[in-house]
């Protein structure tokens, strides 16, 4: 059967609108089952799915150097498709007949189902409760002005047409006009690497709340067109059903889920049972009234588990948004009709319009709480950012009669300018070039001793709490230069779409499990910070993966501009002031991550109980510095200097210097290009100089302190390094060294062999795996990124410097990802040589 053929159609009188078809999935006989496979439903929708996913792909990578939102280009893909552009050919008008719509849009509708199922998994409504007066103030305005905004240019639109049922259409632009976008939100800014800055959190709150706002409107909208009762009627019985969920519903799953799952691991049986439940869930709110898609929203926002949210979006977001979700924008495409516009110039005008309304309801905003004008206007155009969601009422409107054509291409238009231009006036407004330009302390060095102090300080748990606030006291805040610290407790997240920062307000309690975990901390550095006036403690939690941490806690860094980031070794200290057996390994992959893009200075933490037997203000803290050379031992000396300025602090500084016997140039020259060679050898000598510069002005300026001493040792080799060390008669309680990345010695060549710890040097992975040495240790990393005219001759050769880095550069634990071997790829050791390593640092000594 041939449902192209007229005899096919079901009769109809002829005023009538609508042609109803026998539709086959496929031919019921014939060799080829058919002359034309495209006649027949099944064939046409798998070509027609091959079809626009391609042009969805093409168009993609197209726009993606540009940083333009996953969302444009799905628009555009559907605006080609469309009557607008290809359709206007043969090949495209066969391939999309007008029989074949209703199959597409059916599935297109599953599948933004699925989708907006998926998009409640991902959001975090405990983000509501903490949201601040400002961005909720902020929230009002950009939502209901733009509302108001977008039924008065409607009627502007209208007025000289006019509407049957322009009562409602208008309702449909306005909050079309009014919806932000969360989850598109959340990645422009996380691109442009402003998500963890004021303005980023700003817009962060103030789109959810309008998402939320708009989901309200959804549900009011559906069946407002029928008549007020019902829309209210309709609208309480959702709410019910929501409330029902969230207090009936969401416990029950979570008791099903802990009964049956073997700890995080989830059997298929739970996907067949999400898909029925998407299904259901669909079912009970579009007869409620509402809408299907409010019922998957509701089912994926209760979901109770992180962990198994987590592995549904792994399985379907893929399949469903990049495979089937084209579908719908194919149909919003088709739909769409841009030369119907009969007055370019008032459609022009009106688009500009609808692009300035949110802009200039945060910028009032912003005038009224003295925001800067730059950050005003930036505000506004994150704002404008569209998702599916502002598609989503338009398309409703345009299926139901209640938007003409004209106002809806017009609409859809806006929707497409405002959002495309996001990222590049984000960009260009927040260079990350320009955005910094005055930031210029990234290293102790270049600290001034008349300015604050910035440090940033990392917690992995409560235990790190004793150790870094004597680290904090140690570091010599005074009146000329007070510290001003920022304390970020990393918590590990899963199942969101993006990290959260919370900034935490001393005065104020949190219910929140998550936050009541950080108030352990945030207490015990406030109380220190109330005892030390000279101190400032800005308390923040960050909420994020693993896998992306490190790019909190560097856009962090960038952000509040410090001087010097402090993180915790991935081992805890024991009560008995040793370290645990076992580290967390995915934290230790934070760490390298940090290490390879910091934005400033970095140190690594290894605590051996640094202040946990109780001594008193008046103890003395005896402290050693062991420079053999380079700019990360500089920096190490520079941080032990500040320090050694400070009360209760006895400085040892042991400088060990190569034998007469040992010759640099033969024991480090490389082997091949000549040039390279020389250049290499001058980048030594004038690192030697240069260090020998630093000591000597470090030596002339502390001259006749009480507190500090300077020693030099001769060693020729590792072997006679660690003798030294060991020779060492007094008990320090923290050990200061650089990690020497990038510089080679023949002091340290020998310990490189059996590093366990690549990640803290050679120096500091023999503090912290030998026996002899049981103070704790603070390793110094420092920037490198860039370099002025004030210090060309500071960088020494980057280019291994850079090289050694790049192995460290996002690291992913095992666990993340099971066909990578963990940590046997980023190591150039074997971890069966560790118990070796003990033993022959043993026998050296």
């Amino acid at each position: 059967m041939d449902i192209n053929n007229p005899q096919n159609f079901y009769h109809v009188p002829e005023n009538t609108p609508f042609h109803c078809y026998i539709v086959n999935i496929t031919a019921e006989h014939g060799f080829w089952q058919s002359e034309n496979p495209l006649t027949q439903a099944l064939p046409l929708l798998a070509w027609q799915l091959s079809v626009v996913i391609m042009i969805n792909r093409v168009l993609f990578y197209l726009f993606k150097p540009l940083g333009t939102p996953r969302i444009v280009t799905d628009i555009l893909a559907g605006l080609m498709i469309g009557p607008s552009a290809l359709s206007q050919t043969h090949f495209f008008s066969v391939m999309f007949p007008l029989r074949s719509i209703f199959i597409v849009e059916t599935v297109s509708y599953w599948a933004l189902t699925c989708h907006l199922f998926l998009a409640g998994l991902e959001m975090d409504m405990a983000s509501i409760f903490r949201l601040g007066s400002k961005s909720i103030r902020f929230a009002i305005v950009a939502t209901l002005l733009p509302f108001i905004i977008g039924i008065a240019l409607y009627f502007i639109s209208t007025g000289a047409r006019g509407h049957p049922h322009a009562t409602i259409g208008c309702i449909f632009w306005g909050a079309a006009l009014t919806v932000t976008s969360y989850p598109v939100v959340a990645r422009v800014l996380a691109d442009q690497k402003l998500l963890h800055a004021d303005i980023g959190r700003l817009a962060m709150s103030i789109s959810i709340v309008s998402e939320i706002f708009t989901w309200l409107l959804l549900a009011v909208l559906i069946p407002a067109r029928v008549s007020a009762l019902n829309a209210v009627l309709s609208l309480v019985a959702t709410v019910g059903f929501a409330v029902f969920c969230v207090t009936l519903v969401r416990p029950a799953l979570a008791y099903v889920i802990r009964k049956t799952s073997k700890g995080n691991k989830y059997s298929e049986h739970y996907l067949c049972f999400i898909l029925v439940s998407v299904s259901f869930f669909s079912l009970v709110s579009d007869m409620l009234g509402t809408t299907s898609i409010i019922g998957a929203f509701i089912f994926g926002l209760i979901m109770p588990n992180r962990v198994l949210a987590s592995v549904l979006l792994e399985k379907f977001e893929d399949f469903v948004t990049a495979y089937l979700l084209p579908l719908f924008f194919s149909a919003v495409g088709i739909r769409l009709e841009i030369w119907k516009i009969s007055h370019w110039g008032v459609a022009l005008l009106l688009i500009i319009l609808c692009c300035g309304a949110k802009i200039v309801s945060i910028f009032l905003a912003s005038h009224f709480y003295k925001m800067p004008r730059q950050h005003g206007f930036a505000l506004g155009v994150l704002m404008n950012t569209k998702g599916i969601l502002a598609l989503i009422i338009l398309h409703m409107g345009f299926d139901k009669l209640l938007l003409p054509s004209e106002e809806y291409a017009i609409m859809v238009l806006a929707i497409l300018l405002m959002t495309g231009v996001v990222p590049s006036i984000i960009s260009s407004i927040y260079h990350p070039n320009k955005r910094h330009s005055q930031y210029k302390q990234r290293t102790i060095q270049k600290a001034k001793l008349d300015s604050e102090f910035k440090i940033l300080a990392c917690f992995q748990s409560s235990r790190n709490v004793s150790g870094m606030i004597n680290i904090l006291e140690c570091s010599n805040a005074s009146k000329e230069s007070p510290l001003n610290v920022f304390a970020l407790h990393l918590i590990e997240l899963t199942g969101r779409a993006s990290a959260m920062l919370i900034v935490h307000n001393p005065n104020k309690t949190s219910s929140s499990r998550r936050n009541a975990y950080s108030e352990q901390i945030i207490n015990s550095l406030q109380t220190y910070a109330n005892l030390n006036e000279l101190v400032t403690i800005h308390p923040l939690t960050a909420l994020s993966p693993y896998a992306t941490m490190h790019e909190d806690i560097c856009g962090l860094a960038e952000d509040k501009e410090v001087g010097f980031l402090i993180l915790p070794f991935h081992k805890l200290p024991t009560p008995d002031g040793k370290l645990e057996e076992e580290g967390s390994t995915s934290f230790r992959g934070v760490n390298l991550n940090v290490l390879a893009n910091a934005p400033c200075t970095v140190g690594i933490f290894i605590d051996r109980g640094l202040g946990a037997t109780g001594e008193s203000n008046l103890t003395m803290r005896q402290i050693a510095m062991l420079f053999i050379g380079g700019p990360d031992d500089c920096e190490a000396l520079s941080y032990a200097w500040r320090m050694s300025m400070g009360h209760g602090v006895c400085l040892t500084v042991v400088r060990f210097i190569p034998g007469d016997g040992i010759d640099l140039e033969a024991e480090q020259a490389p082997v091949g290009d000549s040039r390279r060679s020389l250049a290499t050898l001058a980048s030594m000598e004038k690192q030697r100089r240069l260090d020998d510069e630093f000591v000597n002005e470090f030596r002339l300026k502390s001259a006749g302190e009480q507190f500090v001493v300077y020693e030099e040792k001769v060693v020729n080799n590792d072997e006679e390094l660690i003798t030294a060390l060991k020779g060492m008669h007094h008990m320090y309680d923290l050990y200061v060294v650089g990690r020497r990345e990038g510089m080679d010695s023949p002091l340290t060549a020998g310990l490189m062999d059996w590093c366990e710890y690549p990640e803290l040097g050679a120096m500091g992975d023999l503090l912290v795996t030998s026996s002899f040495a049981q103070g704790s240790v603070m390793v110094v990393q420092q920037y490198s990124g860039y370099e002025d005219e004030d210090d060309a001759d500071m960088v020494v050769d980057t280019g291994s410097s850079e090289h050694g880095r790049e192995q460290f550069r996002d690291w992913r634990a095992p666990s993340e990802d099971n066909n990578h071997g963990g940590l046997e790829e980023v190591e150039p050791f074997a971890m069966n040589k560790i118990k070796d390593h003990h033993r022959s640092i043993d026998e050296r000594v």
